[in-house]
């Protein structure tokens, strides 16, 4: 006699669980009709119908939001889930497989309702490094080389069990595992944000006219004080993320030509 559909179900949770995947994110059903009552249950068919049946998005996932803003520049925007919307913008009145949207709302903006499509899950912006020698690399001596958690944790917080690095901009944090959470690392991104905000009238000035990064070079022999050239130079070395791209390729040959120069 064949398995029960009940058998079927628990047996494709297990398999799910042994695949280090999360069942909850998972159509159960889907996978059972089209692994094994629809299908010859081969390895093949099993992992067409995991990957068919996979639930992206859920309600609390935290996500990314590219927002376009004034003067054609786009901000990051993180926040989790709230509910998902029809094409309409109104809500489903039942589950649904495949959602058509999502709405959030992120700290830094209004509300938004955006496509799924649109979506980038808040881990993708993240590297996590967990290897102890890289976390805790030239670590303070007077803490036996070990850095701590900057989560918050009071006078006494736990060692960094993670590197966190924000891929866009670099920027990084410890945290330990426990502080290692979607909210915090939105904080890390938000911190690039607003960066990115108070740099705006630069990044502008660049993107206009990507030559004023290569200016002439102050003689302090003869001035104290900084060129505007020297300026953007000093925000391009501090802030390399937020450079309009073709006046980061000119400062890049800028600096082969002087050193160069210096070689000669």
């Amino acid at each position: 006699m064949g398995a029960s559909m009940r058998e079927m179900r628990e047996s494709a949770r297990e398999y799910l669980e042994r695949e280090g995947r999360d069942p909850e994110r998972y159509n159960i059903d889907g996978i059972v009709r089209d692994a094994w009552v629809n299908g010859n249950g081969s390895d093949d068919v099993w992992k067409a119908a995991v990957e068919k049946h996979h639930i992206r998005f859920m309600v609390g996932d935290w996500v990314r939001i590219t927002v376009e803003v004034e003067d054609g520049l786009t901000e990051h925007h993180y926040g989790p889930i709230e509910n998902f919307r029809k094409p309409d913008g109104n809500f489903y009145r039942r589950n649904v497989a495949k959602p058509h949207a999502a709405f959030l709302y992120p700290e830094y903006t209004r509300s938004h309702v955006v496509p799924l499509s649109e979506l980038v899950a808040e881990i993708e912006d993240f590297e996590i490094v967990t290897e102890w020698s890289q976390v805790h690399e030239g670590g303070p001596q007077h803490n036996y080389g070990v850095y701590q958690c900057i989560g918050g944790h009071g006078p006494y917080p736990p060692p960094a069990t993670v590197m966190v690095i924000h891929k866009v901009s670099g920027r990084k944090k410890r945290f330990c595992d426990a502080c290692n959470t979607p909210e915090k690392r939105a904080d890390l991104a938000d911190e690039a944000l607003m960066y990115q905000r108070n740099a705006k009238q630069t990044i502008l000035e660049l993107r206009a006219d990507p030559t004023l990064i290569t200016g002439p070079v102050t003689d302090y022999r003869e001035v104290w004080e900084k060129s505007d050239a020297d300026v953007y130079r000093e925000f391009a070395d501090t802030f390399p993320w937020l450079v309009p791209a073709p006046a980061a390729e000119m400062y890049a040959a800028w600096k082969e030509q002087q050193g160069a120069r210096a070689a000669a």
